[in-house]
């Protein structure tokens, strides 16, 4: 499968799960926000695999030690045959949020969201270069992630 160009709007993408992870960290949380080097749909295993600098890797790692994420909200977009999604997990109690920015080919997007289908659930893993360990964000209504609503 060839990764997308993540394309124009990209940057853009980023820069929302920047400000995103600001205005949690204006608030008091622990917040990390990501900048995958890339973002890879895994449909036989209904999980997208993200890619994130040695950094950002051990932040989230840090970050849900002593959380257990229980919300999950999902902000879309399209553009030149992308779909971008920016997945904002959270623990209220331990005041944690992971901002995690995705992109998708639409030619693999139908794919990933049948196998999330018949999985009953969707996971964005976040990984390090070297694959030693990761971050599981399961998206437990997959709907969430798929139709999340342009805004």
């Amino acid at each position: 499968m060839d990764v997308p160009d993540p394309g124009p709007r990209w940057g853009a993408v980023e820069e929302d799960a920047e400000s995103t992870a600001a205005a949690y960290r204006e608030r008091g949380w622990t917040a990390v926000a990501g900048h995958p080097g890339q973002v890879n749909p895994v449909a036989d295993a209904a999980r997208v695999d993200v890619l994130l600098p040695e950094s950002e890797f051990e932040a989230a790692l840090e970050a849900v030690d002593e959380a257990a994420i229980d919300g999950v909200d999902v902000y879309a977009g399209a553009a030149d045959g992308v779909a971008y999604r920016l997945v904002v997990a959270t623990d209220e109690a331990a005041e944690v949020a992971l901002c995690i920015p995705t992109y998708i080919g639409d030619e693999d997007l139908a794919s990933l969201r049948a196998a999330a289908a018949a999985n009953g659930a969707l996971t964005v893993r976040l990984r390090p270069l070297d694959d030693r360990d990761h971050v599981a964000i399961a998206i437990d209504d997959p709907a969430v992630f798929f139709d999340a609503p342009e805004s």
